[in-house]
């Protein structure tokens, strides 16, 4: 689903002491047209499949790389609500029950899931792409294993914004709304890659989530500086009312 941004008392997007962007439901970087002032049109990322636990709620998790779904603008009174994206979930269903697979979305369709095999420990190279200059809307998703060597690709058909970049680590939504977040511990993310270059994150935005929604805790994920190229970052999950510090890659 899109970004949900949370806003302070004056309706202003809130932000942390380090000028994160606090929402509801990702975490991770994203490149906004009005920050960078370009579209995008292809992106790619690389990150390893965590391992999920129990914590006595039944929980999700989910990494990706989309173009789409996030504020038109710095302070943000609209949402962009064309998202298309890819990636990994896991979800922690009970003491002994988790769930790992591959999916891809296009808003405002649901989730489908990828027939590619994903397990914790997999490292997953994603990437979408646009066709020419991207006038027929041809989108072709990729996804590859690189711990199995498998991988899957499909074309779609999807008319895009291209207002912005992003690689997430969410807290996925159902009809009821978000859901408590699953406890992933550390994910990092990797050679990040925007219209077939490498992605400076360090001139978009850094997201924080805070998730009110788990029942008797209050899950939050925090990022990381940027690694050394500036295309990569770790997201870190607590289960804190105060986020904690974020290491690098």
């Amino acid at each position: 689903m899109p970004v949900e941004v949370v806003f302070d008392s004056s309706g202003d997007p809130l932000r942390t002491i380090e000028s994160k962007l606090t929402t509801g439901n990702w975490s991770g970087y994203v490149l906004p047209h009005y920050l960078t002032k370009k579209k995008y049109t292809a992106g790619q990322a690389t990150w390893t499949v965590p391992t999920v636990t129990y914590d006595g709620v039944e929980a999700a998790s989910a990494s990706w790389i989309g173009i789409g779904g996030f504020c038109t603008s710095k302070k943000c009174p609209d949402v962009d609500n064309s998202l298309i994206q890819l990636g990994t979930e896991q979800d922690a269903i009970g003491e002994s029950e988790t769930d790992y697979y591959a999916w891809y979305e296009v808003l405002p369709e649901s989730e489908t899931p990828i027939s590619l095999e994903v397990n914790p420990g997999d490292v997953i190279t994603a990437s979408l792409s646009c066709d020419g200059d991207c006038t027929d809307n041809q989108w072709t998703l990729a996804m590859t294993n690189e711990t199995t060597s498998e991988s899957w690709s499909q074309v779609i058909s999807y008319e895009s914004s291209q207002l912005s970049l992003e690689v997430i680590q969410e807290a996925p939504a159902d009809g009821d709304g978000i859901l408590p977040l699953a406890d992933f511990d550390t994910i990092t993310f990797s050679g990040t890659t925007g219209n077939s270059a490498s992605a400076n994150l360090s001139k978009g935005d850094s997201l924080v989530l805070e998730d009110e929604q788990s029942h008797q805790k209050f899950d939050s994920s925090n990022v990381s500086g940027l690694d050394k190229t500036h295309d990569g970052f770790n997201a870190c999950f607590n289960a804190h009312k105060k986020l904690i510090k974020c290491p690098k890659p």
